[in-house]
């Protein structure tokens, strides 16, 4: 498995009550910081997701995280803004709201 590169983050608490809200666990959102790809998000922001290889690795390696990785976070700098369950369902109903391309 690769290494964790990142160092913690801060989570704001508006992510925090996300997470509650949304059934993401501290754990989950821990592996996505570490292990996860940077994208360029609207607004200055950054999305950090785990690309579809690196999260089945790290659920055959930690079967307790599977079904539990398909999530993305936004950040403001160091801090966590929010986070969402990554879906596909999600990602289209956005692009068309907004009529720009997705993150």
């Amino acid at each position: 498995m690769t290494r964790s590169v990142r160092s913690p983050f801060r989570t704001c608490r508006h992510a925090r009550a996300r997470m509650q809200g949304r059934a993401i666990r501290a754990q989950s959102l821990d592996t996505v910081l570490n292990y996860g790809t940077e994208e360029k998000a609207h607004g200055g922001r950054t999305l950090v997701r785990l690309d579809r290889e690196m999260r089945l690795e790290l659920e055959r390696e930690h079967p307790e995280m599977r079904g539990r990785l398909g999530i993305y976070a936004i950040l403001a700098a160091e801090t966590v803004v929010t986070v969402c369950h990554d879906t596909r369902r999600h990602r289209g109903r956005r692009s068309r709201r907004r009529g720009k391309s997705t993150f």
